[in-house]
């Protein structure tokens, strides 16, 4: 007796004869061709995730622009590496924690007032972080109270690099950097791309150009923070 699952529902049934492939599933009523042999069975991967830098996105969801959706066969549309599923990559335990560190931010942001484009070199001073540019040798780095930020970097760069350095202070990061760099990602967008500040400004019908300026941050910042707030199909384009 073989097993057969539906690939509308997932459903297995017990085929007690080879016609029993050919008839619909008897849990959702897809029609003929819907059930295959377990063994031959792929599921496909719906939720998926980046642990570089924390995209997150649905395959079945087809972007408006591109007309094709992102899978797991795809590189990271933000940072350029793998994707995985994102509930079987890792466990739960050492996932980032993309809700709680943007809300930090946003709390660290309230709590030093100000607009756009957020002054990131004021909030760190005011943690008590010393911001030092210089030909350093990475792409940036907290050491101690201090954050390093090689000066080679374009201006709105830096920025990203204050903002991402003073999330590892701001959230005491140790550890694995599959979780706290992604985290340090998250709290650096949300701090220099406010969310509702996001959302007014799509709102307006400014384009990624337009909203990258307004906020201080790169196109590739921008867009990581349109994804993560949904809101990258409502962007006027051009």
């Amino acid at each position: 007796m073989s097993v057969l699952v539906c690939k509308d529902c997932g459903e297995t049934v017990a085929a007690r004869n080879q016609f029993e492939a050919e008839a619909e599933c008897p849990e959702c009523g897809a029609e003929e061709g819907s059930l295959v042999e377990q063994d031959a069975y792929d599921e496909a991967v719906r939720e998926i995730a980046c642990e570089n830098c924390g995209f997150a996105t649905d395959s079945a969801v087809v972007d408006d622009q591109t007309g094709k959706a992102t899978t797991i066969d795809d590189p990271c549309p933000i940072c350029g590496e793998a994707l995985g599923p994102a509930d079987r990559t890792r466990a739960s335990r050492d996932l980032p924690e993309y809700k709680i560190v943007r809300a930090a931010a946003a709390k660290l942001r309230r709590a030093h007032g100000g607009g756009v484009p957020v002054d990131v070199d004021a909030i760190a001073a005011a943690l008590g972080l010393t911001v030092v540019r210089g030909p350093f040798p990475h792409d940036g780095m907290l050491v101690d109270t201090t954050i390093e930020v090689p000066d080679a970097h374009h201006c709105v760069v830096q920025r990203f690099v204050i903002a991402h350095e003073t999330g590892h202070f701001e959230l005491r990061h140790t550890g694995d950097r599959h979780k706290i760099e992604p985290e340090a990602n998250a709290f650096a967008s949300e701090l220099l791309v406010p969310a509702g500040a996001l959302k007014d400004a799509v709102a307006e019908g400014l384009g990624v150009p337009e909203l990258a300026r307004r906020f201080g941050v790169s196109r590739q910042a921008l867009v990581y923070a349109l994804l993560a707030h949904k809101l990258i199909a409502s962007v006027r384009r051009g």
